[in-house]
């Protein structure tokens, strides 16, 4: 059983040791998820710090345990070596001594112990010289027997002694060995604790430092006073995969020429290295984009009466013609879905030109908390615009994206499955800018398709003016609470998506 003990104290201090060097809090560059990572952390020492503590006690109990034995075997052996001595003193005792007297008298000749064995013969009234050498012989008989049995029980007693140390011995080294484990769980404790108090401490720094994303409702560490920044992308089969729509906050899909699509990407609690490819904006954008607050907005140029368009809207231009040192081309792709730009370079350019952060545009609900009492489980939904079919279906956390049966990934191949998609019905004019061009028409109310958490609410949209935010709210005119996260909101025509 102490073996066991000694073992099984060995083995959870070396885990618990192994714990330690493996986990340490992060004290590099803040990321969103870092907070949860120590909480998980925290959690985990707690755990640690708990087991380690029972294992304390039980090595605890267990070297008092080992004391006692060890104060034990020490009694016993005492016990031993007082029986040893009182059985050489036996070999003393006067009545043997006198004995073995007369006996060496009468085998050396010696009168006196003669005489002894005459006297001892009288007095018992036998003074015959046969019957004298018959008490002569059963004298020394008696006398060896008695010594045999006296050396027999020492060797014996002498046996348990050697026993009685061998086991004092092996109850030390057991007492040493779990003093030693013991030792170990306290510093694998004193580790953990000092551990634990690191990342509580780096918990509440982050905390300190936290903001929530006004337009995903994420927890983010990036300044929340800058500008939103929407890009356009293209979005035609050759420009795929882009780079950055994965990063973004809420990307909106408009209709364009052709009835094909284009992306206006908009970044705000998170930027992207590399965005892209750039393209050309469209009258559309200024009505749309205006509900961000005087956001910066980058593209790749425009005829004049979209650039026309632009200064006089609520937009800051930080396109490719006005600030060409924000964007590169990658030879790795083919004009014109080679134009690259990044977010951080781009609010390093609009820093001086705009200022206004953007204002909240969704109602975001924690994930216990009810949802719509009008929502209905959907299993995802298809969109038709004239020369595009757009799908998305509920994996479990999002909505896989799928446009034209191929996966929407990112440059890095990560797939585009957003918390939340609204799809928000709308109707199209005909750009002032350019006759071939259809304008989504973005104020004014409509209806809505609100996916979100693996249901669906029929809801409708509603903004009266261009800097008023867009609102959706179900028929009594409740906003729609949707999870945090990042949110894709498409654009179609009246009656050209079917749920599924």
């Amino acid at each position: 059983m102490n073996r066991h003990f000694r073992t099984n104290v060995a083995i959870f201090a070396v885990c618990a040791l192994a714990a330690v060097a493996i986990a340490q809090p992060a004290a590099g560059q803040i990321d969103p998820g870092e907070i949860s990572q120590l909480e998980g952390r925290r959690d985990q020492i707690i755990n640690e710090l708990a087991q380690l503590d029972v294992a304390i006690l039980d090595a605890d109990i267990g070297i008092e345990d080992l004391a006692q034995l060890i104060n034990r075997r020490e009694i016993e052996i005492e016990l031993t070596g007082d029986l040893i001595e009182r059985t050489v003193d036996s070999r003393r005792e006067p009545a043997r001594t006198r004995v073995e007297i007369a006996l060496a008298g009468y085998t050396a000749g010696d009168p006196r112990g003669n005489a002894l064995l005459t006297e001892i013969q009288t007095l018992q009234g036998d003074d015959s010289p046969d019957r004298r050498r018959e008490f002569y012989g059963a004298v020394i008989e008696d006398t060896e027997k008695r010594l045999d049995e006296i050396d027999t029980e020492l060797r014996s007693l002498h046996e348990v002694l050697t026993i009685d140390r061998d086991q004092l011995a092996s109850a030390v080294a057991q007492h040493s060995d779990a003093v030693d484990a013991l030792n170990t769980l306290g510093e694998a404790r004193t580790t953990l604790a000092l551990e634990l108090d690191d990342v509580r401490r780096r918990i509440d720094v982050l905390k300190s430092l936290e903001n929530r994303s006004v337009l995903t409702g994420l927890a983010t560490f990036d300044d929340p006073r800058r500008p939103a920044l929407a890009v356009k992308i293209d979005n035609v089969a050759a420009a795929r995969p882009q780079s950055g729509i994965n990063d973004a906050d809420i990307v909106f899909v408009e209709e364009v020429e052709g009835g094909l699509t284009r992306l206006a990407v908009v970044f705000h609690s998170t930027g992207a290295d590399v965005v892209g490819p750039v393209r050309s904006m469209r009258t559309g954008d200024f009505d749309l984009l205006a509900q961000l607050n005087s956001p910066l907005f980058a593209n790749s140029g425009g005829n004049r009466g979209a650039r026309a368009a632009l200064a006089d809207s609520t937009l800051i231009d930080v396109g490719a013609a006005s600030s060409p040192e924000g964007y590169y081309r990658n030879s790795g792709r083919r004009a014109p879905h080679n134009l690259f730009t990044n977010t951080f370079n781009l609010w390093t350019i609009g820093a001086e030109l705009a200022t206004a952060t953007p204002s909240p545009i969704f109602t975001f609900r924690a994930s216990d908390e009810a949802i719509n009492p009008s929502a209905r489980p959907v299993g995802g939904v298809t969109i038709d615009y004239p020369r595009s079919r757009v799908e998305y279906t509920w994996n479990g956390s999002g909505w896989d994206r799928t446009q034209d049966g191929s996966s929407t990934v990112d440059s890095s191949g990560a797939r585009t499955s957003p918390a939340t998609v609204i799809v928000q019905f709308v109707a199209y004019g005909v750009s002032a800018a350019d006759a071939a061009s259809p304008e989504a028409v973005t104020t004014g109310t409509g209806t809505a398709w609100v996916l979100t958490d693996g249901q669906m609410v029929e809801a409708f949209w509603r903004r009266a003016e261009l800097t008023d935010q867009t609102e959706y709210v179900d028929g009594e005119g409740r906003p729609i609470a949707i999870l945090p996260g990042r949110t894709w909101i498409e654009l179609p025509r009246e009656d050209s998506a079917t749920p599924g």
